[in-house]
């Protein structure tokens, strides 16, 4: 699937803090939302603690906050929101959940992920509605065979190849393999076609 890069606008006192201070550190570590509001947890590194407390005190949208640590130029903090932000929101129902950790930096977020382009489509429009201004950084084209196939499916594929189950004319059959593997046909045929399955959704998901 494709690897994306992305720089999404970030709202709130948060978001105008680290435009004020573009030399420290955002990490927004995760997010939720709950009964009473939105939750998120940042780490903020070479910022005053006093700076966050009046920047959070005066935001109209932070119901309330503790700050968790502070220490070594090193702060936790948990904020409680009274609804998600925009670029949340546009990230869930598009089926793109926020790949936490991600980088505040200067108004902006930036992330990286794994999608289909399909589901990637989804969030710039899901964005776009909302008035969300955002940048697509890079976009890779990535398979990781790992994540792709199970062992089990790999090493059929691999032994079907080396013997030209896959040749035309076939000089191995479906039989051949379940011997190789001592499994019935029913089961070599059902790895076969869920890998195969796999590989070309995979390859039509990044050809579009």
């Amino acid at each position: 699937m494709p690897k994306v890069r992305l720089k999404v606008e970030a709202f709130g006192g948060l978001a105008a803090l680290s435009t004020d201070y573009p030399d420290a550190e955002f990490t927004l570590l995760t997010s939720c939302s709950t009964a009473d509001g939105h939750v998120t947890l940042v780490e903020i590194v070479g910022l005053d603690v006093d700076v966050v407390r009046r920047r959070l005190d005066t935001d109209p949208d932070v119901r309330s906050y503790d700050v968790i640590h502070a220490g070594d130029e090193r702060l936790l903090v948990q904020f409680l929101q009274r609804s998600e932000p925009a670029p949340g929101r546009a990230g869930r129902e598009s089926g793109n959940p926020p790949p936490f950790p991600m980088l505040l930096r200067d108004g902006w977020i930036v992330t990286e992920a794994t999608t289909t382009r399909a589901r990637l489509a989804r969030f710039t429009d899901e964005l776009e509605a909302a008035g969300v201004d955002y940048e697509l950084v890079s976009l890779k084209r990535t398979t990781d065979l790992d994540e792709l196939l199970t062992a089990r499916q790999r090493e059929f594929v691999a032994a079907a190849i080396e013997r030209g189950y896959y040749d035309s004319p076939r000089r191995c059959s479906l039989t051949d393999l379940a011997g190789e593997f001592d499994v019935n046909k029913a089961t070599a045929s059902g790895i076969l076609h869920r890998a195969e399955s796999a590989i070309v959704t995979e390859f039509m998901e990044n050809s579009t």
